[in-house]
């Protein structure tokens, strides 16, 4: 499944974000007058209208969340691989799941990335992490794998029987009546010993055998897929992955919350098919004034204060800072697409293009490396084997016109990129807004911090690796951003 954003998670791609906008350069903005480069008429850009939603409220089941979140962060194991332990709140399922929803393939083929009975090894969910929908979760809790089977197998040399359970890696086409629907998916379940129709096309086949029923060759299989009392017609082709016997899957059908957060299963009625394989007990702390003072030291209790309510007073503040942010950052992309489309630099100044392409070399060969890591860490390898592979897949160049992402670079991504510090410049020019020493000295300090704790580096380490002038860049865009919100007329 998907994996979920948790509050207060910092993404490394965000800052990669600002990172290309602001990657260091030669070329001198602070010094240079932009009039000469950039033309725009001051409606262009102060005083904008832009129509987006309001800043989110904090609600108290945000706060819940995060208390629970914060919480959970900070488990410890107790023992794992149990198999006749049952689960509880803040334990982790180690999970085979297969998630269908109804009304879509049939009501037997899972969405995308919804089903991992076909993975080596089974995912672990957290019991109150919130990956799950609510429903599946409170339905997982106090169960053991003991009362689960699940051991499916790849030998080729089994054959598949009209009563076994088959995972197929497959593409389909779906017919109900004038309603035609078609994708692909892995690890779909099909029980056979319910399905007459599947049974007689795929007995005889093995684990590792391809099939074609009816979307190249073959026939499709037409069959009450649905449970509706008509039949419907299914053309799939791929191949048969393992064959399961004897598997005994908990069972959880469920309406899913209409705030859940991924849309693909929010408000759908689903049916969850589960084998959970074991379970990690941890032990979860409540919150203390040992446990803040510890983990969260810039909360402060005041003198016979009451911990519970003013602990959850800073965390609403906490997510209250957090929208804000969000909300401000929704209005600077929409006053980056509005400068975007404009028509608005005269030239641009040579020396910035050349400074900017290394710069962005150097920025791909930083997220390779970055990236490269946490692949290793996570999956044990990293399979790009060059910068170049990297940055093809990173850019999403398949199937563009771009053979090589250092063409791309120099052709869409740096020209875009000295067009938006031109058009900051520019602002600050006219309007006044150029960033002063005492600005700088005094916002500094947070810039390191920033990226000294996304990164897991010193302050003097971050300092060494990008430079002065990209930080002093980084400066002048939160000013001149952050006075181009204040002055934003939001519809």
């Amino acid at each position: 499944m998907r994996n979920r954003r948790a509050i207060r998670v910092f993404s490394f791609t965000l800052v990669f974000a600002l990172l290309f906008l602001l990657a260091s350069c030669g070329f001198s903005y602070e010094k240079s007058r932009m009039s000469k480069y950039v033309k725009m008429a001051r409606e262009d850009y102060y005083g904008v209208s832009v129509s987006i939603p309001a800043a989110k409220e904090v609600t108290d089941e945000d706060i819940d969340l995060e208390i629970r979140t914060f919480r959970l962060e900070l488990r410890t194991l107790v023992s794992e691989g149990e198999l006749t332990v049952h689960a509880g709140w803040g334990d982790t399922v180690n999970l085979y799941y297969h998630i269908t929803v109804e009304g879509e393939g049939g009501g037997f083929l899972p969405p995308s990335d919804f089903s991992n009975m076909t993975d080596d090894a089974p995912h672990g969910f957290v019991l109150g992490g919130e990956i799950l929908p609510k429903a599946f979760e409170n339905a997982l809790l106090d169960h053991a794998a003991i009362e689960t089977h699940y051991a499916p197998t790849t030998d080729a040399e089994q054959t598949v029987g009209a009563n076994d359970v088959i995972y197929l890696d497959l593409s389909y086409r779906y017919t109900d009546g004038e309603n035609v629907a078609s994708g692909t998916t892995r690890a779909a379940r099909l029980d056979l010993s319910e399905n007459a129709v599947a049974a007689a096309a795929f007995a005889g086949l093995h684990p590792g055998d391809d099939f074609d029923c009816g979307m190249e060759t073959g026939e499709p299989l037409v069959y009450d897929w649905d449970g509706d009392g008509e039949n419907e017609t299914l053309a799939m082709a791929g191949a048969v992955v393992s064959v399961s016997r004897g598997e005994i899957l908990g069972r959880i059908e469920a309406d899913i919350e209409a705030d859940y957060f991924d849309d693909v299963l929010a408000g759908k009625h689903a049916v969850l098919q589960y084998a959970i394989q074991t379970v990690d007990v941890y032990s979860v702390p409540e919150i203390t004034e040992e446990l803040l003072r510890e983990n969260l030291p810039e909360f402060k209790l005041s003198e016979g204060g009451d911990l519970d309510g003013e602990f959850r007073d800073y965390v609403y503040q906490v997510l209250l800072n957090e929208s804000r942010r969000e909300w401000q950052a929704t209005i600077e992309e929409e006053l980056w697409r509005r400068f975007d489309s404009l028509d608005c630099v005269r030239k641009y100044p040579a020396a910035a293009l050349r400074e900017e392409t290394k710069a962005q070399e150097k920025q791909l060969e930083r997220l390779y490396e970055y990236y490269g890591a946490r692949l290793e860490e996570e999956y044990g390898v990293n399979p790009f084997d060059s910068v170049e592979d990297f940055g093809y897949a990173y850019y999403e160049l398949d199937g563009t016109v771009y053979d090589n992402v250092h063409e791309y670079l120099k052709k869409e991504v740096v020209p875009h990129t000295v067009k938006q510090k031109l058009i900051i410049y520019y602002i600050a020019e006219q309007e006044g807004w150029e960033m002063t020493e005492d600005e700088y000295e005094s916002e500094l300090p947070n810039q390191l911090a920033y990226y000294a704790s996304s990164e897991g580096v010193t302050t003097a380490e971050v300092m060494a690796k990008y430079g002065e002038n990209f930080f002093r860049q980084a400066v002048q865009y939160n000013k001149v951003l952050t006075n181009l919100v204040a002055v934003t007329v939001i519809e």
